[in-house]
């Protein structure tokens, strides 16, 4: 069973270097601690990132807008667009964004490098009608990007838009269909 939040609805809380805030959608782990971090950051203006040693990040952008990221040292740099590809780099890095002409919400899930899973983490963008059939521990997560999609689930069927984030365990279904209402439909598939 498919459960909705408001992404509006989650508190924002401050970055560790104190330059933004991020809306921290799930977490989880072991008794060790947490293992995976899935946020939203809005992104108002050029500003430099926390750093997250021994941790892996999945960076994308919501809906429309574009921004550059630069590791420090001038070791890579890359232009990250609304609704594009994720982006991976290592949580060590000194990463500063910039080109931010008007403010945008960036989708981060944050795995622990060192951790071994057993089953792939990750973020995919989704751009036209898909299946979800998983089975196991994992969590689900559908975060719509630009436009509108149906969930389909037996004889079911619910709009979702963006500024929702829905989720589901893996063990709550069966099979689930997302068609895109309208063509240039985007969303994010998350699986932990």
């Amino acid at each position: 069973m498919w459960q909705k939040r408001a992404l509006a609805d989650i508190p924002s809380v401050p970055w560790r270097n104190g330059h933004g805030y991020t809306k921290v959608i799930a977490e989880g782990g072991t008794e060790a601690g947490f293992q995976w971090r899935l946020s939203v950051a809005d992104i108002l203006k050029d500003s430099s990132f926390s750093i997250f040693t021994g941790w892996r990040r999945f960076f994308a952008l919501l809906g429309q807008g574009s921004l550059t990221l630069s590791e420090k040292n001038g070791n890579w740099s890359h232009t990250v667009n609304g609704s594009g590809r994720p982006f991976q780099f290592s949580g060590e890095d000194s990463v500063q964004s910039s080109d931010v002409h008007v403010p945008v919400q960036a989708l981060n899930l944050m795995v622990r490098a060192n951790v071994i899973w057993n089953q792939p983490v990750g973020i995919l963008l989704k751009e036209a009608a898909f299946i979800i059939e998983e089975t196991g521990e994992a969590q689900i997560f559908l975060i719509p990007s630009i436009g509108t999609w149906n969930l389909h689930e037996g004889r079911s069927k619910v709009r979702i838009v963006p500024g929702e984030i829905w989720s589901s365990s893996a063990q709550m279904f069966s099979q689930t269909l997302l068609t895109q209402e309208t063509p240039e439909s985007s969303l994010f598939f998350v699986k932990t």
